[in-house]
């Protein structure tokens, strides 16, 4: 059986991706009826709100990166999948929040 020793680096860093990739989703989710809600009232969004909503795409974005310089390394092929799947899903939430934050001027 081969060994991959970059496994277990990866695994410990991806506890806490596994951990917020819950909240992120909802926190997209959030941005994108605050979106569309906006759009409907004509109002502006609050400022705060606004920020929170730069933070995550920023965050988001830096784990995206995080997981194609992963998928890179010579890892198990459990792992290079689930790295697959994480990344497909953080795009799809990436895609939801930058359409989001287009319709709010971010």
């Amino acid at each position: 059986m081969q060994n991959y020793p970059a496994d277990q680096d990866v695994v410990s860093k991806l506890e806490t991706l596994r951990e917020a990739l819950p909240t992120w989703v909802i926190s997209t989710v959030e941005l994108v009826e605050l979106a569309e809600n906006a759009e409907r009232a004509a109002v502006h969004s609050n400022p705060e709100t606004l920020d929170r909503s730069r933070k995550l795409i920023v965050e988001v974005a830096e784990w995206q990166q995080k997981l194609i310089d992963w998928q890179g390394l010579n890892l198990s092929p459990r792992l290079k999948a689930e790295l697959r799947i994480l990344k497909a899903t953080l795009d799809a939430s990436m895609d939801e929040a930058n359409a989001a934050a287009a319709e709010l001027n971010l």
